[in-house]
């Protein structure tokens, strides 16, 4: 049996207001499922957005994590567009490259505090918005894979590049100048494919394909995390919005989403063009205007690991 990693944060019952009676049972229920075997966690500047200290006492030590920096770099980009450790501006790559360090020093302390190795792996992400460059990140990447990350790997998850005529989400750079990067920069460090994201950048569910193909052909292909999105307005917000829909609601899916393109067919096409992989996983949310207990949302991302399994 696979151990995946599950992003189980943003469906949370605790993600939006803080309750960690709730997040205790909800981190219960997915540490009781022998196939999880990493929780993802947004660094938001801190290891947990609401509560370190609870996070490093009730971790749950059968688990290891997955550390995603994708909403502190979007906040950061909310108040400097310069800024990512792809940018032509050094003030706004500087800032992103020590912020990554900062990273490694929560990942540090948060592996004295549980006495062992909980982090398995960094998603980095190659930002800024539309004015990124190739060159810039292989700098940035040459730095941060230089420092002792004590068997932790590093991943660029691609995002959704900038496509002329077409309002991003990200906008960071093409899969294509990320390949290029970490291939020139030397630098030991993969690729993640998010499903959902590369189905916002081609608008197109069939081509996220494409996108695997390209990273492992280039030997850089590391995980694979199936999100999903939409083309219309639905429970989540705006058409192709970067909110982690699960999969289309189905008798097998019934806390899907009616909208999402993401089906059981898809993912195993794209699982399919995979192959083996270090990091398989799911990463779903849950619509904040939704009632949801802790219970039906675990059961959304079991009926998800379930088409893993398949």
């Amino acid at each position: 049996m696979n151990e995946y990693v599950v992003g189980a944060y943003p469906s949370s019952p605790a993600h939006r207001t803080w309750s960690p009676d709730l997040e205790e049972e909800f981190f219960t229920l997915l540490a009781n499922d022998s196939r999880v075997g990493s929780l993802e966690l947004p660094w938001t500047g801190a290891m947990h957005p609401l509560d370190t200290d609870w996070l490093h006492a009730n971790f749950p030590r059968n688990l290891n994590a997955v550390i995603t920096t994708i909403p502190f770099v979007m906040g950061q980009l909310g108040k400097n567009p310069n800024y990512g450790i792809a940018s032509p501006d050094e003030i706004g790559r500087k800032t992103a490259i020590a912020h990554v360090r900062e990273v490694l020093s929560t990942i540090n302390e948060f592996h004295e505090k549980a006495g062992r190795k909980v982090v398995s792996l960094v998603e980095i992400h190659s930002a800024p918005r539309k004015i990124g460059t190739s060159s810039q990140l292989a700098k940035s990447l040459q730095e941060i894979s230089s420092w002792d990350w004590r068997g932790v790997k590093l991943a660029i998850e691609h995002c959704d590049a900038f496509v002329s005529g077409q309002a991003p989400e990200k906008g960071f750079l093409s899969l294509h100048e990320e390949i290029n990067a970490i291939q020139s920069s030397g630098s030991d460090v993969g690729i993640f494919i998010n499903w959902g994201r590369s189905v916002i950048e081609f608008r197109d569910a069939d081509r996220v394909i494409e996108h695997i193909e390209s990273a492992k052909g280039s030997n850089l292909l590391r995980g694979l995390i199936f999100s999903g999105a939409s083309a219309v307005d639905g429970q989540f917000g705006y058409p192709w919005i970067d909110a982690h829909l699960p999969f289309k609601k189905s008798a097998s899916h019934p806390f899907g989403e009616s909208n999402s393109l993401l089906t059981e067919d898809l993912a195993h096409r794209a699982m399919t063009a995979a192959g083996d992989l270090q990091w398989l996983g799911i990463k779903m949310g849950w619509p904040s205007n939704v009632p949801g207990t802790v219970e039906e949302r675990y059961q959304m991302l079991s009926a998800a690991m379930d088409v893993l399994d398949s």
